[in-house]
């Protein structure tokens, strides 16, 4: 048991030090946390995964903030929305205007998180991990899936 409280413990400690650059890296532009977690989410995923609800599924942002912060971004004028030809209930969202740029500056700056964690990890070691992580993702996406069928 102690190797999954440790491995809970340093994933934890990893998020806090992300979050904490990442933030450092916005603070010129005074955005929270979920408005950061937006304009990540749609430099890495978008058009793929471009709507609100594709930012609530896959970062878990309740509605209500990922409604704000989409908000907010907007009326800046680092996000914009078009609707959908097909089903104008759905909105796709991309970056526009300086949203790209300071996208792409929070990005570089968790990029270089990552490199300070992965010195002196080799190629090999860093793909056993990659698999494994992908393994224990779908593991999450699971339990999480099931707590929510719960709540229902």
């Amino acid at each position: 048991m102690w190797w999954e409280e440790k491995f809970l413990i340093d994933a934890v400690k990893m998020e806090k030090l992300y979050r904490s650059c990442v933030k450092e890296a916005a603070s010129d532009y005074q955005l929270t946390p979920n408005e950061i977690a937006v304009l990540l989410f749609l430099r890495r995923y978008a058009p793929e995964w471009d709507t609100a609800t594709d930012i609530v599924q896959k970062q878990g942002i309740s509605k209500a903030l990922v409604a704000r912060s989409v908000d907010c971004l907007h009326r800046r004028g680092f996000v914009q929305g078009e609707r959908d030809p097909n089903d104008r209930r759905i909105v796709h969202l991309h970056l526009c205007g300086e949203g790209v740029g300071i996208a792409q500056q929070l990005y570089q700056t968790g990029c270089r998180v990552a490199e300070q964690l992965r010195r002196g990890v080799t190629e090999e070691e860093m793909q056993l991990v990659q698999n494994i992580m992908e393994k224990m993702q779908r593991n999450l996406d699971e339990v999480l899936n099931d707590m929510e069928g719960q709540v229902k």
